[in-house]
């Protein structure tokens, strides 16, 4: 079963945090960013804390860095989810004959 949060490892955060300082941005701005209605998910992400799947991966897209490797154990279902939720053949009919 795929796990619902993510959190970020150290070598991440180091990573993650160098990516934020070139913005020159705050907490606020990156909340803003990622649309989300508090920076509670952005402190908790800089802090290694769990932080929901779907924020973490959205917060490594605007600081232009790849999830799988900030990320503390990547789950390897979900990335192999993300493989079948992304076809490159958007054709119905060869996508019909792989289901």
């Amino acid at each position: 079963m795929v796990k619902r949060s993510l959190q970020a490892s150290l070598t991440g955060i180091q990573e993650a945090k160098r990516a934020f300082a070139r913005k020159g941005w705050i907490q606020d701005n990156l909340a803003e960013e990622v649309n989300l209605k508090t920076r509670q998910p952005i402190w908790r992400f800089f802090s290694g804390r769990p932080v929901d799947r779907h924020t973490f991966i959205e917060i490594c897209t605007v600081l232009q860095l790849n999830w799988r490797e900030i990320a503390t154990n990547p789950p390897a279902e979900f990335s192999q989810l993300e493989e079948y939720t992304q076809p490159t053949d958007l054709d119905i009919d060869t996508l019909v004959q792989k289901v």
